[in-house]
């Protein structure tokens, strides 16, 4: 490289894999499991339990071994100051320069949500003021500052999404016209969840579908849990995840893959100029045709490896296999723009497992194969790890 280091090509066995200790020079996880209260019941907000990981590994590509790990992920506690509020997010980066892009959407999506959340509280907080005849002297008081509702909180999401996306066109040290990243995250706001999906990465929850002879479930007793008043806690050996509830965990998907496999968005992309082909179509070596099969996000895996992609009339680019997306300029003017789709929802006892990830596991998983991997762990640090090695396998 620049500095004169020759980089060793990693080990592979004789499979063309990597061999086990290449595999954890390319991972990054949790040293530890995190435990939280999410919500704030002395506010009015649900409170409930949470334990979770994180952990990413670098993908393995035989014409490109040094390249970067283009995903990132963020995880911010006391979102936008409020105690019991936190974001989680999943940021996978395409294109040459995809892990620029998404390690720029991990520092800015964050700040961008808060910002927009602090101000509709803080406007909210003054209109209510106003209506009771109270003086407005001391309205900027964020302990005073009420619930945002479900729309006013996407309303709040869906600026900053798009803001983030016009500062990463206008920054010119991210480039950013045939490059981009996907964003998929969880909101907790007073222990609702917002999910926000822009590309194909993934949210999906594993809900408790009870027997008939259901038993009475265990519920962790939040008087029983000390709130942590900085950051999160960490759990000094990981606890297993027993439970007593009987029936199956089926996995619901809390967002929809924007892919040109869907109808919707491909008419979309078609009324703003788009042209929706696979690359044999490109190339001539197949007909001309829309019929896509009748693959479902989330059951099916795409096992042809030629989907379809977005192309500008005429041109050999930019081939995303997504709609939607933060950076990618060159496809703004054809509909790849990275106005989220979400989903706001009142979480439930039944409502055991929630996992974000990138289409480094969802393109070769199902939403339920991911689960049923999460419900035989004994936590989620184990269930990371479980889940990233059934999808490099």
């Amino acid at each position: 490289n620049g500095d004169g280091i020759v980089k060793q090509d990693p080990k592979v066995n004789e499979n063309g894999h990597l061999m086990p200790e290449e595999v954890v020079k390319r991972t990054a996880s949790s040293i530890r499991l995190k435990t939280m209260l999410l919500g704030n019941s002395a506010k009015g907000g649900a409170a409930l339990k949470l334990r979770y990981a994180f952990l990413t590994q670098r993908g393995y590509y035989p014409d490109d071994v040094h390249k970067a790990n283009q995903d990132s992920y963020s995880i911010t506690n006391k979102f936008a100051g409020e105690d019991g509020d936190s974001l989680f997010v999943v940021y996978d980066g395409h294109g040459k320069d995809g892990d620029v892009c998404a390690k720029y959407a991990q520092k800015k999506l964050p700040q961008a949500i808060a910002k927009y959340v602090r101000q509709k509280r803080a406007i909210l907080y003054r209109k209510q003021l106003q209506s009771e005849g109270k003086s407005l002297k001391g309205a900027f008081n964020p302990a005073m500052w009420p619930i945002l509702d479900e729309h006013t909180y996407e309303d709040a999401c869906h600026e900053a999404h798009v803001e983030v996306n016009k500062m990463m066109h206008d920054d010119k040290n991210v480039p950013d016209s045939l490059s981009g990243t996907t964003a998929i995250s969880a909101c907790f706001h007073f222990g609702r969840l917002t999910v926000c999906n822009v590309g194909d990465s993934r949210a999906v929850i594993g809900h408790r579908v009870p027997n008939a002879d259901n038993v009475e479930s265990s519920v962790p007793n939040n008087d029983d849990y000390e709130e942590e008043k900085v950051e999160e806690g960490e759990e000094s050996e990981p606890k297993k995840n027993v439970s007593k509830k009987s029936g199956s965990l089926l996995a619901i998907p809390l967002s929809r893959d924007q892919t040109p496999f869907r109808k919707d968005e491909r008419e979309r992309i078609k009324a703003e100029g788009g042209i929706v082909q696979s690359v044999d179509q490109m190339e001539g070596d197949e007909p001309i045709q829309e019929n896509w099969g009748d693959m479902v996000s989330g059951e099916d895996i795409d096992i042809k490896g030629d989907p379809p992609r977005v192309w500008k009339e005429g041109k050999d680019y930019p081939g995303t296999a997504f709609t939607r997306s933060l950076g990618d300029s060159v496809g703004d003017d054809i509909g790849v723009y990275a106005e989220p789709e979400m989903l706001t929802a009142d979480l439930t006892e039944n409502d055991e497992i929630l996992v974000i990830a990138s289409d480094g596991v969802f393109e070769f998983m199902t939403n339920q194969a991911v689960i049923d991997i999460c419900s035989q762990c004994d936590n989620p640090l184990e269930a990371c790890q479980r889940v990233v090695k059934a999808a490099y396998d």
